[in-house]
């Protein structure tokens, strides 16, 4: 785990209090009317500020798990092995069973879903309450892969709303992890440090993660409790899972409060800027006319790729779907080469028809996000950013940006 930060001991200092010394629950999955009865008390949170809408969730008030949005954790680690068996819904929540059985050759078992879209800039939030028993890591995070295993190829950035151990049902912890891949670290780690919340994380508890260009912060019952300033420039920015997780690690579990269960009311995901990139999965509204060839330049996040198209009239278009009408500032990516940039390339926004020029020198200045005004808006996709080469030079195509205001 990182080491605590000051932030984070000033934290811990300000809230240290005991561990409370409540009741465990009378069973691992309390019957319904009690579950929502505890759940109503329970602090509603949300996002923070005005212009977000959600796009992505799940209430979990189904018979049972919805296999079209998730997949099943289903890897071995640690103490136990993750079965797609100890996942439920039942009292409008979904439950992880915490078992003792043998199972792939651990004597304990956990669970866990991991949503099957893949996410990155917004405000994403769970309520949760962690199992009664030492012995099992309760986590809400984000993460790229598909549930059969934490390090898959494709993890680049990993960032955690909450880790609880349940030996310590009042601490927890929020990070965020830069990996190269297949459980390599990267250079970049921001982390809390295990702090007591003043709470106790067996009862019900709102988390929020607000995650944006400038960093990611961490929220409990809809208070900041950390901020990591996590840029783009330090590490990539990719596209992410969400995970809802129970694992037994650290000491072996306290088999006599088995069966238990780590329990989440609901998962639900607010968007509120809208990013279109070149490649990814950010590029569903990119396509370019003419020649486009890799550039050797750096993109707005790290190993992000450029492309440059060097023939007069070669186009890249950017076209967002927003999501809602609004007021947003709309920006494009400038690079620079000075020797080889265009030093007249044309910028056309169209917003609806409503067309707007501009020239953009890519032979001299810094890149970075060059803004092209601010105005309302439609929801959808009526709204372009092109970038035409002149035939001086070579222009680049990278992201634009609809920034809500």
């Amino acid at each position: 785990m990182p080491r605590a930060t000051p932030l984070a001991a000033a934290l811990a200092a300000a809230t240290a209090l005991p561990l409370l010394a409540l009741s465990p629950p009378a069973a691992a999955v309390p019957a319904a009317p009690a579950a929502a009865a505890e759940r109503a008390a329970a602090p509603v949170a949300g996002p923070p500020g005005t212009g977000w809408t959600q796009f992505f969730g799940d209430e979990f008030d189904a018979a049972g798990v919805d296999t079209a949005k998730w997949n099943f954790r289903t890897d071995v680690k640690a103490n136990s092995a993750q079965r797609p068996q100890n996942v439920t819904q039942s009292g409008g929540a979904l439950h992880i069973a915490l078992k003792k059985e043998d199972h792939a050759g651990k004597q304990f078992t956990g669970g866990g879903v991991i949503s099957k879209k893949h996410l990155r800039y917004g405000y994403y939030e769970t309520r949760a309450r962690i199992n009664d028993g030492a012995g099992w890591h309760t986590a809400f995070w984000l993460q790229a892969g598909d549930g059969s295993t934490t390090f898959p190829a494709e993890q680049r950035t990993e960032i955690d709303g909450f880790e609880t151990d349940s030996v310590n049902p009042t601490r927890t912890s929020h990070n965020v992890h830069g990996w190269v891949g297949s459980g390599v670290h990267g250079p970049v780690t921001y982390g809390s440090g295990t702090y007591d919340t003043g709470l106790d994380l067996r009862q019900w508890h709102t988390y929020g993660i607000d995650w944006s260009e400038s960093g990611a912060k961490f929220f409990i019952d809809g208070a900041l409790k950390y901020t990591a300033p996590y840029t783009p420039g330090q590490w990539m920015h990719d596209y992410t899972a969400v995970w809802l997780t129970s694992i037994a690690t650290g000491a072996l579990p306290d088999a006599g409060k088995l069966p238990s269960a780590a329990s989440f009311d609901y998962v639900r995901y607010w968007q509120r800027d809208y990013y279109v990139d070149n490649d990814g999965a950010a590029a569903y509204g990119y396509s370019t006319t003419g020649t486009w060839q890799p550039s050797a330049l750096t993109g707005w996040t790290k190993d992000s790729p450029v492309s440059y198209g060097c023939a007069a009239g070669a186009e890249a278009t950017w076209r967002p779907r927003l999501r809602a009408a609004g007021s947003y500032e709309v920006f494009i990516r400038k690079s620079v080469s000075a020797t080889g940039g265009d030093p007249a390339a044309k910028v056309t926004l169209n917003n609806a028809g409503a067309v707007t020029t501009r020239t953009l020198d890519e032979r001299s200045g810094s890149p970075g996000w060059v803004s092209l005004g601010t105005q309302p808006y439609q929801a959808g996709e009526s709204a372009s950013v092109s970038l035409t080469a002149s035939g001086t030079g070579c222009a680049h195509a990278d992201a634009v940006k609809f920034v809500r205001r």
